[in-house]
């Protein structure tokens, strides 16, 4: 754990060993298990994360927030027995550099934890992977999920930033900018759909938009019209993009989810899944980035 400073400082949040970072721009709370980003509060606005209310203890992975699918998304790949986005969203991360620039940012590194064990699932399926994030808190919040394949042989990666977005009602929220994408629609079983005009929430959603980035990055804005707020989302480095909400029905199936929350969240995943997966060479990198900004609705 870091030693306190005047930007950075180490707290228990939700049940969780923490650390929070804070700027005139706002603060935010990134758990140590999962190096999973729990809250960020924009300086005289609210909080931008679902954190569930419910959430089970660790080593279990958290839901809301911000959590950290790597190096497989779902069971990409992997054998049934695989856990599902992967083990690092389960384990406790270091912290390896913080940078804190006076009032205005702050930046903090963490690595995940690894055991010397052959049974662990990073020695058993991505040992030669190297992975961190880092945190920029400034007038955006920024995470860059960092790869390095340090092996011989190259890595089919797939990975996501599994953002829980809080909203007033999901029912009335709106998605801008994935008119004109193609994705599959993992509830109904269909693929290759054209999404046309904004996204609205048809009872639940799980579908992921392929080739997301037609150029550097991508943006995409969740409109929550009785929040009165916009997300903006920028992404680097997100080949598809994923928009899940479970609805009532699947609320009901989940234990660390109560029944009428579905309303309260939007996932929208920066992400590269499916036919969008990255093909890491030997000695190759490669960042997911998002960066995320909060404003008043337009009237």
């Amino acid at each position: 754990m870091l030693p306190d400073t005047q930007h950075i400082q180490s707290i228990a949040y939700a049940g969780h060993r923490c650390l929070q970072l804070q700027t005139r721009h706002g603060t935010a709370v990134l758990a140590l298990h999962g190096a999973h980003l729990l809250s960020w509060v924009p300086t005289g606005q609210r909080e931008v994360f679902w954190l569930s209310p419910l959430a089970l203890p660790e080593p279990a992975a958290i839901r809301g927030g911000v959590p950290v699918c790597w190096p497989w998304f779902g069971k990409q790949g992997m054998p049934d027995g695989a856990m599902p986005h992967g083990p690092v969203r389960n384990r406790t991360w270091d912290v390896s550099c913080v940078h804190a620039d006076g009032p205005d940012c702050v930046s903090i590194e963490l690595t995940p934890c690894t055991t010397p064990s052959p049974d662990d699932p990073l020695n058993r399926f991505a040992s030669d992977l190297r992975l961190s994030l880092r945190v920029d808190l400034d007038e955006y919040l920024t995470q860059t999920l960092h790869t390095h394949n340090q092996g011989a042989d190259d890595y089919s990666l797939t990975q996501a930033l599994h953002s829980y977005f809080a909203v007033a009602n999901a029912s009335t929220v709106r998605i801008e900018g994935l008119a004109g994408l193609r994705y599959d629609d993992k509830l109904q079983g269909t693929s290759d759909q054209l999404q046309t005009g904004s996204f609205l929430l048809k009872n639940a959603c799980d579908s992921v938009y392929q080739q997301a980035t037609h150029s550097a990055q991508h943006h995409y804005t969740v409109m929550d019209p009785e929040g009165q707020r916009q997300i903006h989302i920028t992404t680097k480095g997100s080949q598809s993009v994923v928009v899940w909400n479970p609805g009532a029905a699947g609320a009901r199936t989940m234990a660390d989810v109560p029944d009428d929350a579905w309303s309260q969240f939007f996932c929208v995943e920066a992400s590269n899944a499916w036919d969008d997966s990255i093909m890491l060479g030997a000695d190759a990198h490669h960042r997911l980035v998002q960066r995320l900004q909060v404003s008043p609705m337009k009237q």
